[in-house]
């Protein structure tokens, strides 16, 4: 009985890294010729609309004479970009490390709660509307109770962050979890398989693509929440250099501020991105069959 039931649970994890795994493809050469030309496409076209635009916004600040205090040109928000580099850098870098605490904080617990509320229906019922109330409150209505209750320092960075990123990852990760075939969960349940061998061989792979997606959301989101934190109640970071380049009027680090914010962002994004390529293969998107 027991080398049966072996056998079962063999097979079962076969078939399910079988389903997983993407199927072979054979393209011939004037299909991956337009493959090609179709990635090139994809990075080229975005390239040549942000270069339209800020060609254009150059051109519109020159020909109309705007002062550097309305809307800098591109070409002056560059050169205080390239000017103040090292202030940036002293202040992006408390912001990467309160955006990367409670990034790995608010997803961790995320990813514990929803295991959690699969295997516990009724924890589920009790506790996901909590989750909801706290995710319906808007973020600068919430970081002000935060500062008056735990202070302007880095702990309360963290945890404002640490909430923006929970509720995404919850949300797509209880669906993973969930999205698993029901007569597999059965097979392993008739071969008398533990829950955490299910966890581990059914519904973590299933749930795998769901919670790369609710990451790149929360990598993106945890920095724009740090600014934010930051702007609100901060000395040092790149939302306080936003708040403190406008009490100064200095509209040209304004916008470097802003642009630094959002390497930070698309950073973030690209890194979970890879993350994703590399850890979740079968969920890479395959090409059709073209002859």
């Amino acid at each position: 009985m027991k080398s049966l039931s072996a056998k079962v649970t063999t097979l079962s994890t076969e078939v399910t890294e079988a389903a997983a795994a993407p199927s072979p493809t054979f393209v011939s050469p004037r299909a991956s010729d337009r493959r090609r030309a179709s990635t090139m496409a994809h990075w080229l076209i975005p390239a040549v609309v942000i270069a339209c635009v800020i060609g254009s916004w150059q051109a519109v600040v020159v020909l109309l004479g705007l002062k550097s205090y309305f809307i800098p040109s591109p070409a002056l928000i560059a050169e205080t970009f390239v000017h103040n580099a090292r202030t940036i850098w002293d202040n992006a870098v408390p912001t990467i490390e309160q955006a990367m605490t409670g990034f790995a904080i608010g997803n961790l617990l995320a990813v514990l709660l929803s295991i959690w509320f699969v295997h516990a229906r009724s924890a589920r019922r009790a506790f996901y509307p909590l989750a909801i109330i706290l995710q319906s409150i808007p973020l600068v209505a919430l970081a002000p109770i935060a500062i008056v209750t735990i202070g302007t320092g880095f702990a309360t960075k963290v945890v404002m962050t640490a909430i923006i990123s929970f509720f995404p990852t919850l949300v797509n990760m209880m669906r993973g979890l969930d999205s698993v075939d029901p007569s597999l969960v059965e097979l392993f349940k008739s071969v008398d398989a533990k829950r955490s061998a299910v966890l581990r061989k059914l519904r973590w792979p299933s749930a795998l693509p769901y919670l790369f997606a609710g990451l790149r959301i929360t990598a993106s989101a945890s920095v724009i929440g740090a600014v934010i934190v930051e702007w609100i109640g901060g000395t040092q970071g790149l939302g306080y250099m936003v708040i403190n380049s406008t009490y100064q009027f200095n509209t040209p680090l304004l916008w470097a501020s802003l642009v630094a914010s959002s390497l930070l962002v698309l950073a973030a994004f690209g890194l979970v991105s890879v993350a994703d390529w590399l850890l979740v293969p079968w969920n890479r998107t395959s090409s059709t069959v073209e002859v």
